[in-house]
């Protein structure tokens, strides 16, 4: 996977981790208009809010691996230590799903409105399933074809599919019942391919609570950072007006459709930056950060500037999300793009999972109390500043570690051992 020879194979890389996963990723707004109109404003707010939790459960479920995994991928000696490490990840995230779902479905219930229990807790399960998804696999040995035809070309059909039997039914719950065979008829077709060519031994029973152990400071943060992305949608289901609270939903909604972008544009670099020799590797990140920080602000700028027209268009004048809204929705998007390089390219290869680990605690810590304040006092729009907020904060405490981190990749041992002793 050596990319000696410059930015063409980074080209290739880019375009097939971005294109067609990012056609899916905006699939379901071929049928999302339709469950806003036929669910009404309480249903459309519980199936985001039901999609929220989902989304948090799928952290707990993941327990770090789509975030530290493809780095793992990408340095691992061969493809045999690779099956190795795809078969631990299985186990463990087996058994913390069937822990989590449970919960879920009760968690969902209790938040959704009169009537939309059902689909709230299907929303719930759709979003927590993507946690045994095989992609970050596929990231970290830069293999976008994989994802192209096991999950991102299944999914843009099925989610089709669901578009024209609501129409023909009504019935808002296919939506996300197609969603959830997508995500574990391709993750099963994928591990079977992968564990059949790489035969190999299961991880024992004794070995779980240290697997468990290894992945704590990376389940935390992501757990932390799903928490505070989680709880505004629900916040502002139980604080808010129908009708205030379905417009919220709409800019949540289109944020967390973008927000899948910023991702899959990490997933294209996460291979490319492990290679070469150090000064290459540091031109690598500073690309990679530099792109990401201009994807973060073209969101933002997009986001802002079409986010009221398109969701009026979209989920209908009773659900439009306001200016003020979106705009807070892009600053959340333009801080998540920074970040999410940061993170991903910087922070967590070089071994700083629990740094990154307590500055998201501490985001979290201040931003999800002004979510709560802000949305009681203010409404939508104060649950949508506080978000930002979190975001924001987070960002600005890694950005010293981070560029830390990219000096120390180019500096001789001895430097960095002074460095470190200064």
């Amino acid at each position: 996977m050596t990319d000696a020879a410059g930015p063409a194979p980074l080209r290739g890389r880019l375009v097939g981790f971005m294109v067609v996963p990012a056609i899916a990723a905006i699939s379901p707004l071929l049928v999302l208009p339709l469950i806003s109109r036929l669910a009404g404003d309480g249903g459309w707010a519980s199936a985001v809010a039901g999609e929220a939790i989902g989304t948090f459960a799928a952290i707990a479920i993941g327990y770090g691996w789509t975030a530290v995994g493809p780095a793992l991928i990408s340095i691992a000696p061969d493809d045999d230590r690779r099956a190795r490490l795809y078969r631990d990840s299985i186990v463990v995230r087996l058994l913390l799903a069937a822990i989590v779902l449970p919960i879920l479905a009760v968690v969902c219930w209790f938040v959704a409105s009169p009537g939309s229990e059902l689909l709230t807790v299907l929303m719930g399960v759709q979003g927590a399933l993507i946690a045994l998804s095989f992609t970050w696999y596929c990231a970290g040995v830069g293999d976008p074809r994989t994802i192209i035809f096991f999950d991102a070309v299944p999914r843009v059909v099925a989610t089709a599919l669901a578009a024209g039997a609501i129409l023909l039914t009504g019935i808002v719950e296919l939506y996300p019942i197609a969603g959830i065979l997508v995500t574990l008829g391709g993750t099963t077709l994928f591990s079977a391919r992968l564990l059949r060519r790489h035969p190999g031994p299961w991880p024992p029973a004794r070995e779980i609570p240290g697997l468990l152990r290894a992945g704590l400071p990376v389940a935390v943060n992501d757990a932390a950072l799903s928490a505070y992305s989680s709880v505004p949608a629900p916040l502002v289901n139980v604080t808010a007006l129908p009708s205030a609270a379905a417009g919220y939903a709409s800019a949540d909604k289109m944020f967390k459709l973008g927000s899948v972008l910023p991702f899959t544009l990490a997933s294209a670099f996460q291979s490319w930056v492990s290679e070469g020799d150090p000064l290459d590797r540091r031109r690598r990140l500073r690309v990679a950060l530099g792109t990401h920080v201009a994807f973060g602000l073209l969101g933002a700028v997009v986001l802002t500037v079409l986010g009221p027209w398109v969701s009026l268009v979209m989920f209908g004048e009773s659900a439009a999300a306001g200016l003020d809204l979106v705009a807070a929705m892009g600053l959340v998007f333009l801080f998540l793009s920074v970040r999410t390089s940061m993170t991903r390219h910087v922070l967590f290869p070089a071994g700083k999972a629990r740094l990154v680990m307590t500055v998201t605690l501490v985001a979290t810590a201040v931003g999800v109390p002004a979510m709560v304040a802000m949305a009681i006092v203010i409404g939508p729009l104060g649950a949508a500043l506080g978000y930002a907020l979190t975001e924001g904060l987070a960002t600005l405490l890694l950005w010293r570690p981070c560029a830390l981190a990219m000096r120390d990749i180019a500096s001789p041992p001895a430097r960095r051992e002074q460095d470190r002793t200064a």
